[in-house]
């Protein structure tokens, strides 16, 4: 008993009106497939090598720069001073160059003995008179104090180089006093301080080391 179910038709003239929902004659709307858009980067034209940009200049570092060193005065009289450590040094461990040098009746001991004593000396007598004349600086009493104790030892192991207290081993000893005397003495004076680099000042020091690794090497 299955009722045929007939859809209205209206008759020729008559304005239809619009049917609300889909039909079965009526096509299903279908979504528009998506645009595919490139990546950005795909998009853009490739550079030719021929308009590359060149690689940036990498500056070196200052850190890794060479320092430039001008030579000064005080350079080349702590130069001086530093060989005549080195010397003293190489004399300590009991090595000699085979070099001639006339000195007379002047040898290594009495001449560390001389220079270590008046410079001893001065320390403990007169150290500020002795600190003025080499260095730009007024001494105060802490100076004062630090330079009259060094005084007493330079003093005291100047005898005891002159009265040989050490025996056979005075001359290394003193080898080794005066080398470490040459480096931290004028040499840093001359490098890190700022002394009075003149006949009368701090110059002569210099000198002092030399003489005494040239005497202490060649013996």
């Amino acid at each position: 008993n299955h009722q045929q179910i007939r859809c209205f038709e209206p008759p020729p003239g008559m304005p239809t009106s619009p049917v609300s929902g889909r039909t079965r004659s009526s096509p299903r709307r279908t979504k528009s497939p998506a645009k595919f858009s490139p990546p950005a980067a795909a998009s853009e034209p490739k550079q030719s090598p021929s308009k590359a940009k060149p690689a940036p200049k990498v500056k070196a570092s200052p850190a890794l720069a060479l320092p430039k060193i001008k030579p000064t005065k005080s350079g080349v009289l702590s130069g001086i001073s530093a060989l005549g450590g080195l010397l003293l040094a190489y004399a300590a461990m009991g090595s000699r160059l085979q070099i001639e040098v006339p000195t007379g009746p002047v040898t290594f001991l009495n001449f560390a003995v001389a220079t270590g004593a008046a410079y001893g000396g001065g320390f403990l007598l007169v150290p500020k008179f002795l600190i003025d004349i080499n260095f730009s600086k007024s001494p105060d009493k802490y100076h004062i104090f630090f330079a009259r104790f060094i005084g007493f030892l330079m003093c005291l192991l100047s005898h005891m180089i002159h009265t040989k207290a050490l025996g056979a081993d005075t001359s290394k000893f003193a080898a080794i006093m005066m080398s470490g005397c040459a480096f931290l003495g004028p040499t840093y004076a001359g490098l890190k301080l700022n002394p009075k680099q003149t006949p009368a000042g701090h110059m002569p020091a210099h000198v002092i080391m030399l003489v005494a690794g040239i005497l202490a090497a060649t013996e």
